[in-house]
């Protein structure tokens, strides 16, 4: 199961947060950690579409030297 599965599988997961499934959780957390970055380590790479250009997209890569500001929110 990928991380991106594994995450949704027990973060939807609606049944009661029995022994096994908290060390399911535990388990998620521990692996996520091995893979997050730390501070001073290199973006990983990524697209996203450009919002004012149908079918555009933009790579992390190609503003590299450049500033970047991510902002993440919710329209919720």
């Amino acid at each position: 199961m990928t991380r991106q599965l594994e995450h949704e599988h027990l973060h939807h997961d609606p049944s009661p947060m029995t022994g096994e499934r908290f060390a399911q959780l535990r388990e998620a957390m521990a692996k996520r950690e091995e893979s997050a970055p730390t501070v001073g380590d290199e973006a990983p790479d990524f697209e996203l579409p450009v919002l004012d250009r149908k079918g555009a997209t933009m790579r992390l890569s190609e503003l590299r030297g450049k500033p970047v500001a991510l902002i993440f929110g919710s329209y919720t």
